[in-house]
């Protein structure tokens, strides 16, 4: 494969939107996961401090956290980035919150200065150790929005299905990668389909099965509701498998189909539809991601 080996077979999603791709760059976009690259400088945390850049120990491997802004009568932001992300994923979009509330973001375990994990995970296991991790950093008194960014917002999902409700004040989906969604493509592309739209398909089903930095397995099972905490689903306005010939329009549809499926996670849920997006939602559309997450903030 291409850039990092297995890791690499995400390496590229981030570009979706760049109009000069080859057709293998572009199946290895469209199957998951975006890219960014930073690091982190080591600094043992302190609970005292709202402000935060550095590795922190938990459930035994080092992970990279940044965390920025005071802490207010407001919930922490906590910023999930897609697959092959890292934490600076998100920078501008942190710097801007910090004014208004404590904001954090980290390396998932494979991921940017983070160790890699050191057998194949689930969604369960990486919500397990984000709610760790938020002891570790302090606890955050006026609970959480969580907003997650492709499979970052999987993990959201997970994490406000598991911990409860007045922890969880807010979750925002940015384009979240449907539940089930290499098996859908799997039905769509027969095995034998060649060129872009047989790497889509192969690509996909390689990811689920753990073959990324994160070593995360992707489970096709329906995630459980949070009940009334406030759900936003924000989904991509501009086509983003239009380069898959013949499976463009269906694998659409299939992502359209996963966005509203989000919609029944949470009794008080809605969906937007970021017009002028492709699946990079948070660059395309920086203002309208701001906007959405200090509404959260203000409820």
């Amino acid at each position: 494969m291409v850039e990092r080996g297995a890791a690499g077979r995400t390496a590229y999603l981030s570009r979706v939107t760049r109009p000069a791709l080859t057709r293998r760059s572009i199946a290895l976009l469209i199957a998951a996961g975006l890219v960014a690259a930073c690091g982190s400088a080591a600094r043992p945390p302190s609970r005292s401090a709202a402000a935060l850049s550095g590795t922190v120990h938990v459930d035994g491997y080092a992970v990279a956290v940044k965390c920025t802004g005071a802490v207010r009568a407001s919930p922490t932001v906590v910023l999930l980035a897609g697959l092959t992300e890292p934490l600076g994923t998100f920078a501008s979009l942190q710097e801007q919150l910090s004014s208004t509330t404590r904001v954090c973001s980290y390396d998932r375990l494979g991921e940017g200065s983070s160790q890699k994990p050191s057998s194949r995970q689930t969604l369960a296991d990486s919500a397990k150790l984000l709610h760790d991790l938020l002891a570790k950093l302090g606890p955050a008194r006026h609970g959480i929005v969580l907003v997650g960014h492709s499979l970052g917002g999987d993990l959201a999902a997970e994490y406000a299905s598991r911990y409860p409700s007045r922890q969880t004040k807010a979750v925002i989906l940015l384009d979240a990668t449907p539940i089930g969604f290499a098996r859908s493509v799997a039905k769509l592309i027969p095995p034998a389909t060649k060129g872009i739209g047989g790497e889509v398909r192969s690509v996909n089903l390689a990811i689920a099965a753990g073959d990324n930095p994160e070593r995360l397995v992707l489970g096709a099972a329906p995630l459980a509701p949070f009940g009334a905490v406030p759900l936003t689903v924000v989904r991509h306005g501009r086509p983003i498998f239009a380069a898959v010939p013949r499976y463009g329009a269906g694998l659409e549809s299939i992502w359209e189909a996963g966005q509203r499926a989000w919609l029944r996670l949470s009794t008080r849920s809605r969906m937007v539809v970021a017009r002028n997006s492709g699946h990079a939602v948070y660059l395309d559309q920086p203002g309208l991601t701001l906007r959405l997450i200090r509404g959260a903030l203000s409820r």
